[in-house]
């Protein structure tokens, strides 16, 4: 009985690691902006909102702003290192503590568990950060925002090594939602 038990607790905690929560992304838009006159932009960590000490380092800052010269490069956009760009691309970063609660729920209604005999329903819980990389777009003309992307997830718990990568792989989702190149517009591009 008590190897059943113990089989089940790493069954349990298996699938705990793997039905952690991967990074999520989504986006918004303004679907009356015209987008063919942008052509250019500039990228801006805001200031005010990476208040995260970790997420949120300059370190991370650069990783991100890297990523998304990157891509926006990809996207045909050209940067703006002085004077007027077209596009104020500001992005922000922070975290959340969260838990996840999962039962083995090896009791089933008639006291039935392996091999025919009940065993008690085991609850874990795990506790974990969930970061979050949002990228907003902005006419630099008139400041308002007219697309913006985030993702939701587990970014800060990678190893070193791992961590540029997962910023990029982070930021290069994000900006995959945004039109493909300067001069399309929203709804060629969905």
């Amino acid at each position: 009985m008590k190897i059943k038990a113990i089989i089940a607790s790493l069954f349990v905690a298996g699938t705990m690691v793997a039905c952690a929560p991967a990074v999520t992304v989504k986006y918004d838009y303004d679907p009356k902006v015209n987008v063919r006159q942008f052509a250019t932009y500039r990228i801006e960590a805001d200031r005010q909102r990476n208040a995260d000490p970790i997420v949120g380092s300059n370190l991370n800052q650069r990783r991100i702003a890297d990523a998304l010269d990157v891509s926006l490069k990809g996207k045909g956009y050209k940067p703006v290192q002085e004077g007027e760009a077209d596009l104020i691309v500001r992005f922000f970063t922070d975290s959340k503590d969260r838990q996840q609660i999962q039962s083995n729920n090896t009791m089933g209604p008639w006291g039935w568990g392996w091999g025919g005999w009940g065993m008690p329903n085991q609850v874990y819980s795990r506790n974990y950060e969930e970061n979050r990389v949002v990228v907003n777009v902005y006419d630099a003309r008139t400041n308002d925002i007219i697309w913006q992307g985030w993702a939701t997830g587990q970014l800060n718990s990678r190893r070193d090594r791992e961590r540029d990568a997962a910023f990029r792989e982070t930021v290069t989702a994000i900006v995959k939602n945004l039109p493909e190149s300067a001069g399309q517009d929203y709804g060629a591009s969905r």
